[in-house]
């Protein structure tokens, strides 16, 4: 946008009240006095009291110092028209039973704050669509929530594990009574696996979405069966429930081609070869497979997703060597491999990876060499190298990545 035009419209934005931004960095605010969408950037002092909210449609409030008292004055009951409240990163606890009569509202962000339980009011909030509690205290919502009807996107989880490096780095929701009755949903991030939900997991028919962890071996069966039932469904998450427990997902079938697919936990050695992959794999373009412990490389058979942008490995493979041969992975942008301990030694033909912009290895304490024909991913512009061998970073001093315009690396322990 040119200088002229932004100019022109923030002028216009803020002569038609459309949105403000409110900064008091300087005691100079300017913000009209009855915007309809504010966007704080910092808030030192606590909103001017002489702003109307009554027409306000949308707060964001980016300043994570803003005490909790700014917000809860400013926005009365009377604000009808809101409809989005995004307090993510706010230093807050507790959410007052008011937030209830904002019945207008559709979205409400409580994202990394510590707010550990929700009033009952917000099951007054029938117009809501989105709610989202990601990285909170909270994993509970309150007895009668199923009443929400309309509601579309539910992200409830709790971080257990700031390093990412464990199976189980967050915890999940339990699910709730009724949670099957809402038809709408389209994305549930994260839920718990039990045997109740897994049966009654077909009724959402609308969800595009799915994360559900704690699965065991027990539920496969049930949980192939319901999942092929969803017509949407374009992004899946599973995690089991512990390292040993075994993910049986063979018979996995969708009516709809899968464009994320994240498998967490031990997987069969026929998992990857079943007929889920060469029917609707080729859709695939994200894939993460984690503490699968496979003997034999999966590259092999993930190399017919041709489509595949980003790929990640997290304790996937335990056999030592990894191969790319030629024209496999042509449109992957992205891979990250981390903590394949057994590992020493990484091959890329030419051909392979040709699309590649950013490679991450991580852990591989057994790889001392740089992956033999790395000279030949030209497109590659950042690489990291974290908690390596220091053999292997002596190596990657030796200059064999001057055609990498952004390189990082670190030995173990740093």
């Amino acid at each position: 946008m040119h200088d002229l035009v932004r100019e022109l419209a923030i002028f216009q934005s803020k002569k038609e009240s459309f949105c403000a931004i409110y900064d008091d960095t300087h005691g100079v605010l300017q913000v009209g006095l009855a915007p309809r969408r504010i966007s704080v950037l910092q808030c030192n002092n606590g909103i001017q009291s002489s702003i109307d909210a009554s027409r306000l449609h949308t707060f964001i409030a980016f300043n994570t110092c803003m005490v909790s008292f700014s917000w809860y004055s400013f926005i009365p009951s009377a604000s009808k028209y809101l409809a989005v409240l995004d307090l993510s990163g706010l230093p807050i606890e507790t959410i007052p039973s008011s937030v209830g009569e904002l019945f207008n509202l559709r979205c409400l962000c409580l994202d990394d704050t510590n707010v550990k339980e929700l009033p009952k009011s917000i099951t007054k909030l029938h117009n809501l669509q989105t709610l989202t509690l990601k990285r909170t205290k909270s994993l509970k919502l309150p007895q009668g929530f199923s009443k929400l009807k309309k509601l579309r996107h539910l992200h409830i989880w709790k971080l257990l594990d700031a390093t990412y490096r464990s199976l189980n780095n967050w915890d999940s929701m339990e699910p709730f009574d009724g949670i099957w009755n809402l038809k709408e949903l389209q994305s549930l991030h994260e839920i718990r696996a039990t045997k109740a939900f897994i049966e009654k997991l077909g009724n959402l028919s609308q969800l595009k979405s799915l994360s559900i962890s704690r699965v065991r071996s027990s539920h496969c069966t049930q949980l192939c069966n319901s999942l092929s039932k969803m017509q949407h469904l374009t992004r899946l998450h599973i995690r089991s429930s512990n390292k040993d427990e075994l993910l049986l997902l063979d018979k996995l079938s969708l009516q709809n081609p899968l464009e994320k697919l994240d498998l967490i936990g031990q997987l069969s050695e026929g998992t990857l070869r079943c007929p889920f992959f060469s029917t609707h794999g080729i859709q695939l373009l994200q894939m993460e497979l984690s503490w699968c412990h496979l003997i034999q490389s999966p590259l092999v058979w993930l190399s017919g997703l041709s489509n595949l942008t980003e790929l990640r490995l997290t304790r996937a493979y335990t056999g030592q060597q990894l191969n790319f041969h030629g024209k496999w992975f042509s449109k992957l942008k992205k891979i990250v491999l981390w903590d394949l301990s057994q590992v020493n030694k990484i091959c890329i033909h030419e051909g392979a990876l040709v699309s590649l912009e950013y490679i991450h290895i991580y852990g591989l304490n057994e790889l001392r060499d740089l992956p033999i024909g790395i000279e030949f991913l030209n497109s590659v512009k950042e690489a990291y190298f974290t908690r390596m061998h220091s053999d292997f970073v002596r190596n990657l001093k030796m200059g064999k990545l001057n055609h990498i315009p952004k390189v990082y690396w670190s030995t173990q322990g740093k």
